[in-house]
């Protein structure tokens, strides 16, 4: 009796509402895998995260170069210097990510597709590699907006200083960084003031080139992300589909037993003498 009182005492609820006995269930039930997943994938997300902030930065640092709001010492932080930043997360991503995808692949393995944990990682990097992708191309379309910006300025500002030339021209000129083979052509005062905007926009769009070209692998490596992660989903619905006939044959098969195990005439027979037997 008194060991009985001793294993109630010991089975009391804690303040929190779970006693001894719950909680050592409880820690006997997590799932390891399950938790390695999940803090994995919140690592991901915040760096995720932090890119889409630096895109937004990025915005606003290109915004205030072509219109000259302020001096580019006020920014924390240049669009060479966040595009950098933004290259440098985005490859850790992707490591992150193939990681995943390889613990993904394992779990599948050990423990099949329809397992709840196996699935969970699936749905995760799924979901974060998704997100990766929209981050991505969202810093490219605002590359790619600053990019026309600044052509767009520059043709205006040839037009100001009474310049006529053809689009191919000016093309040529920004593409080898030499506008200066217009200043020829341009005097005045006015004229003078526009050939430094034009340079100044030619500078950005150099640099803006040498950034699109320094994150040009990052961008191949996110589509062939996409492309696996595509063939990927194929081979697991396949094997889904797969699983789903093999479960519908066990069942046909299931239902005939059951139908045979009914007609069964040594059941019949029984149950005339045991009425009680069905119940």
């Amino acid at each position: 009796m008194r060991d009985r009182l001793q294993h109630l005492q010991q089975a009391q609820p804690d303040p929190d509402g779970l006693s001894a006995v719950d909680l050592s269930e409880h820690e006997a039930a997590a799932d390891p895998d399950l938790d390695s997943i999940l803090q994995e994938a919140q690592r991901v997300r915040l760096e995720i995260q932090q890119i889409q902030n630096d895109v937004k930065d990025l915005k606003e640092a290109n915004y205030h170069m072509l219109n000259k709001i302020s001096d580019p010492g006020d920014l924390k932080r240049d669009s060479n210097a966040i595009g950098g930043d933004i290259k440098l997360r985005a490859e850790e991503v992707l490591r992150q990510l193939r990681l995943m995808n390889r613990r993904r692949e394992e779990l599948e393995a050990r423990l099949g597709c329809s397992d709840p944990t196996a699935r969970i990682a699936r749905t995760q990097y799924q979901c974060l590699s998704s997100a990766l992708r929209e981050v991505m191309s969202s810093y490219n379309d605002t590359e790619t907006n600053h990019r026309d910006a600044c052509r767009r300025h520059i043709h205006r500002q040839m037009q100001v200083a009474g310049m006529e030339v053809c689009q191919e021209e000016l093309e040529e000129a920004m593409e080898g960084g030499d506008v200066q083979v217009f200043s020829p052509h341009l005097q005045g005062k006015t004229a003078s003031a526009a050939l430094q905007q034009i340079q100044s926009r030619n500078q950005e769009l150099l640099e803006l080139e040498r950034r699109i070209q320094a994150v040009q692998e990052v961008f191949l490596d996110v589509a062939m992300l996409v492309e696996e992660q595509g063939a990927a989903a194929e081979n697991i619905e396949k094997n889904l589909q797969t699983s789903g006939v093999l479960i519908e044959g066990g069942l046909m098969q299931l239902e005939r037993a059951t139908a045979s195990d009914k007609n069964n005439p040594f059941k019949k027979m029984f149950c005339g003498c045991f009425p009680c037997y069905h119940q």
